[in-house]
């Protein structure tokens, strides 16, 4: 089957062609040719209308094992429903339901990965960690050899709430499992204990920091507005910071200052799930629009969903560029000069001044509309 893309304009800095139009022709789910015109035929056309096309979206944060004992949503809610082609379910699932978890999404049409919670019952049981025995390092790195494309990291919940009083051993144990698969471990971090600075001497390069500007205690400013010492040391040592927005994990005033500081996030992503999804946030492209707003520029909000995460999770086979002979994983955008109105996780209302809107995704040759 070949199809050609017309009508678009090619988003990838990597590419000579960047911001330019463009003819893309697919032969099966391969790239064949990027051109500004391709004079060969196609069984089928797409007319891309003007927008954007960039690598397909990659959204690293959402909660999609729909189960009823946790708040997961459908994969392709989250994903090619919104203009998304890749999606990675945050701890959803630890090593006992893994497996379940695995059969349920393995047949979406957006393409799903997963942080493996160190917990073994995932979200099963929000006080996962509470409990030294619901943490099996050995069964983890079974499942993780197991699934090595499937999973791409280890997730740790580190707040109050989760932990209790022991905020150390589930560290030590998740730094055992990443250490023994070479996978990254993401961590969340909310209400103290542990305190932000306890939880980042566990972390490595490589590893994520999500919901990095939340707007409880215990985050990356001080008491003075400006980026914590510490924070600044650990992104030097190649610490990665996600912004992982949620119900209760975003504030628009926190994102304004650290950008202001010089500090920007090296991905952005929705931490969708039943609870803060369509409010406060509707899409990938919502999450994407806020940033905007707060002066990131455009090439850098793409980046954080197509390049950076590639790199980082060790999927630039597949992801992160549109190039010949890659793979034909596209999202389709446009953005709109149209002035809406958008709240945060605490319901502060946001004016935008533009925003980005998907239009549809191409997953391994296929086109989808959004919905």
């Amino acid at each position: 089957m070949r199809t050609k893309i017309f009508n678009s304009i090619l988003f990838d800095p990597q590419s000579d062609l960047h911001l330019k139009p463009v003819e893309i022709l697919i032969e099966g789910d391969i790239i064949a040719e990027i051109a500004e015109s391709v004079d060969k035929s196609a069984d089928q056309t797409i007319d891309a209308k003007g927008a954007y096309v960039s690598a397909g979206w990659i959204d690293i944060h959402v909660h999609c094992y729909y189960d009823p004992n946790n708040l997961g949503l459908h994969a392709d809610t989250v994903g090619c429903k919104t203009g998304v082609v890749c999606v990675c379910d945050a701890g959803s699932a630890g090593h006992s339901n893994l497996d379940d978890f695995y059969q349920s999404v393995k047949d979406q049409k957006t393409i799903v990965k997963s942080f493996i919670n160190i917990a073994s019952t995932g979200l099963a049981y929000k006080a996962e960690l509470r409990d030294p025995a619901n943490v099996d390092v050995a069964k983890t790195i079974e499942k993780i050899r197991e699934y090595p494309n499937f999973i791409v990291g280890i997730k740790v919940r580190a707040s109050a709430s989760v932990m209790g009083e022991d905020t150390d051993t589930p560290f030590i144990k998740a730094r055992e499992a990443a250490k023994a698969t070479n996978k990254p471990i993401m961590v969340h971090y909310g209400n103290k204990p542990p305190l932000m600075e306890d939880v980042l001497q566990y972390l490595h390069r490589g590893d994520i920091l999500t919901h990095c500007f939340h707007g409880k205690p215990n985050g990356v400013l001080n008491e003075d507005d400006k980026i914590k010492e510490l924070v600044w040391t650990k992104r030097k040592e190649g610490l990665l910071f996600d912004v992982g927005h949620g119900n209760e994990s975003f504030s628009y005033e926190k994102g304004k200052k650290a950008h202001d500081c010089g500090f920007d996030a090296d991905m952005i992503s929705t931490d969708a799930h039943r609870q803060s999804f369509p409010v406060p946030v509707s899409s990938l492209a919502n999450v994407l629009s806020k940033m905007l707003e707060i002066g990131y520029s455009l090439e850098e909000v793409i980046a954080c969903v197509t390049s950076r995460p590639a790199q980082y999770l060790d999927m630039r086979d597949e992801f992160g560029h549109v190039s010949k002979g890659g793979k034909a994983h596209l999202t389709f955008f446009k953005v709109d000069p149209t002035p809406v109105t958008v709240v945060d996780s605490s319901r502060k209302e946001i004016l935008l001044n533009r925003q980005i809107l998907t239009q549809g995704c191409m997953i391994s040759g296929e086109y989808l509309e959004v919905e």
